[in-house]
C-alpha cells in the first residue's frame, strides 16, 4: 500500500469508507449520519463528511440529499485518494468481524482515526497514540471535533499510525515471520 501525497481540503473533512454488501458498514455509516454527524456540524459548521464504498444502498446514497455537507461517491478508482483527502476515517463498527483493511489503509495513508473498539479489535492498536476511541456516538463526536481543531493530534496520529503499520504489516515483516514459521515446521518434520 504505496503512501500518496497528503492534499487536506480547506473544510475539516470526515471519511467514511466501506462496501455496501456488508451489514455492518451500512450500520456504521447509519450511526455515523444519525448520532455522530449532527453534534459534530454543531461545533465544526463548516465540516464535510464523505461516505467511499462500493455498492451504497439508496439510504446512504440518500444522506447527500438531505444534507449539502455529505457526499456519498461510491466505488473511487484509488482509495488512496479518498485517505488522502480527509481530516479523520471515522469507523463506528459495531458488529462483524475480519481483517480491518480500512484502518490499516487509514494509518498507511497518514490519516488519523476516531473509531469503535469493535473497528480495531485485534490491531493491538492505542488509544491516544495510534488512534482515538470511542463505543458512544457523543463520545466519537466529542474526538473527532477535539481532532478537528487540535492538528499537533492530527499529525501525531499520523506518524504513529504510520510507524505501527510499518513495523507490524509491511510485506518485509510479514514474509520474514512467514520463513520462521515454514522453517520451524520444517525442522520439526525433517
Amino acid at each position: 500500500f504505496e503512501e500518496k501525497q497528503r492534499y487536506l481540503p480547506d473544510n475539516p473533512t470526515l471519511l467514511s469508507v466501506g462496501t455496501f454488501k456488508w451489514l455492518p458498514n451500512v450500520e456504521a455509516v447509519t450511526f455515523l449520519v444519525q448520532k455522530i454527524w449532527p453534534h459534530v456540524t454543531k461545533r465544526v459548521k463548516n465540516s464535510k463528511l464523505w461516505i467511499v464504498g462500493n455498492a451504497p444502498t439508496k439510504d446512504v446514497m440518500d444522506y447527500q440529499e438531505k444534507d449539502p455537507n455529505i457526499t456519498v461517491s461510491g466505488t473511487i478508482p484509488d482509495i488512496r485518494d479518498a485517505f488522502k483527502g480527509a481530516h479523520v476515517l471515522v469507523a463506528p463498527v459495531f458488529s462483524g468481524k475480519g481483517t480491518r483493511y480500512k484502518i490499516l489503509e487509514a494509518m498507511a495513508s497518514g490519516t488519523p482515526i476516531v473509531a469503535t473498539t469493535t473497528a480495531v479489535e485485534g490491531l493491538d492498536v492505542k488509544h491516544g497514540i495510534h488512534v482515538l476511541t470511542s463505543d458512544t456516538a457523543k463520545g466519537m463526536a466529542d474526538l473527532v471535533v477535539k481532532l478537528l481543531k487540535d492538528p499537533a493530534l492530527q499529525k501525531k496520529l499520523a506518524k504513529n499510525g504510520k510507524a505501527f503499520v510499518k513495523s507490524k504489516y509491511d510485506w518485509s515483516i510479514i514474509s520474514e515471520k512467514l520463513d520462521t514459521i515454514y522453517q520451524t515446521i520444517g525442522s520439526n518434520h525433517a
